[in-house]
């Protein structure tokens, strides 16, 4: 969804990746990827919306900067002593969109199902982020709009 054109992370440093939906098969296949990648991407936003316990796991294994949590609910269930050291907890899908569009995120990976993925989609693309897009609602919904804010 990015034209090649734009920049990438530079190349002393791994490619910090959002995975949304990381509890997902997609999000865990990805995670597979990042750590398989001998150190050329790291997670540094993990995010999901009621697979805590799962979502804790892949805290602990990836110490990611960001455990995004999009059920309130849910996220309350957490008690700081549950994160990995360095790892922020941060509630709801409005400050995910926010989280997405930081610089310290090179490159997003959208694995969200349904109309729930879009927000922090099209604050990615809008942010300039190479997003490699693993939902087709977000296509269906917005694909002609998203397209021409990535062009």
């Amino acid at each position: 969804m990015m034209p090649l054109d734009r920049p990438a992370a530079p190349a002393d440093r791994p490619r910090r990746v959002a995975v949304l939906g990381s509890t997902g098969s997609i999000g865990r296949s990805t995670l597979e990827v990042i750590a398989a990648s001998e150190g050329r991407f790291t997670a540094s936003l993990l995010c999901g919306h009621r697979s805590v316990g799962p979502l804790l796991e892949q805290a602990a294994a990836c110490r990611p900067r960001w455990l995004v949590v999009t059920d309130p609910t849910a996220a309350a269930s957490i008690g700081p002593a549950a994160l990995p050291p360095g790892t922020e907890l941060v509630v709801g899908a409005e400050r995910l969109a926010e989280l997405v569009a930081a610089p310290e995120i090179d490159q997003v990976v959208s694995a969200i199902v349904g109309a729930a993925g879009l927000a922090s989609t099209w604050a990615a693309v809008a942010a300039g982020k190479p997003v490699a897009l693993a939902n087709k609602e977000t296509l269906v919904m917005a694909g002609p709009l998203v397209m021409r804010l990535a062009a």
